[in-house]
């Protein structure tokens, strides 16, 4: 009796060995797998910092009131961790993040401009501010209707921009414009593919262990 048991044991030790052996392989090739997807990833980040990004999405609106308090995050436009546009009572824009009123010829920080279209943003000259909106353009209020693209230096975005009011004279600091929003990318092929190839890899490597 104890020797027909050892021999049906060893037929299902031989089957345990193999299972095992197929399941290190499959362990084996979702490490590579998975290796190679960071890597994937590794290179598509290095790409997306080497180019700068254009925030060509939907369209918004911006509305700061005439006396509305700067210092609130409702009359922020905070387009990135980092530069948040708003104005005081009168002069003019400053990034709350950085800044906490207008200063000449440099507000708002860490924001360039130029009359234009999104679509020629390479192409065009940027400069403060300050002096895009009065020494360009005559004075703020004159801006109001023009295309215009805002380069956000510490990201590298360039955005469309077009004011639709301005409040001058001390009268309130109110302001309004319509902005380009990013764009939600769609997946790559390669990244479905990696992962498409990650899932099989996994179904194969957790798969439960047949019946005999």
């Amino acid at each position: 009796m104890c020797r027909q048991t050892n021999q049906n044991a060893r037929p299902l030790n031989s089957f345990s060995k193999a299972y095992n052996s197929k399941a290190r392989m499959n362990k084996h090739l979702l490490t590579k797998a998975l290796f190679r997807f960071l890597i994937l990833l590794a290179l598509s980040a290095v790409s997306a910092e080497a180019t700068p990004t254009i925030w060509n999405g939907p369209l918004t609106n911006f509305t700061k009131l005439n006396f509305a308090n700067p210092s609130l995050a409702a009359n922020q436009d905070r387009l990135t961790a980092g530069i948040w546009l708003t104005r005081g009572s009168s002069q003019g824009l400053y990034n709350a993040s950085t800044e906490s009123l207008f200063t000449h010829f440099s507000s708002p920080a860490g924001t360039q401009w130029a009359t234009g279209s999104l679509a020629n943003y390479a192409s065009l000259t940027y400069t403060d501010w300050n002096t895009w909106a009065k020494n360009i353009n005559g004075s703020p209020n004159a801006t109001v209707g023009l295309n215009a693209v805002v380069h956000l230096v510490p990201d590298d975005i360039y955005l469309s921009v077009r004011f639709t009011s301005w409040t001058s004279g001390g009268a309130g600091g109110g302001f309004s414009y319509i902005r380009s929003t990013p764009l939600i990318p769609e997946p790559s092929i390669t990244s479905l593919l990696a992962g498409g190839f990650l899932v099989l890899a996994a179904r194969r490597r957790f798969s439960p262990l047949p019946s005999r």
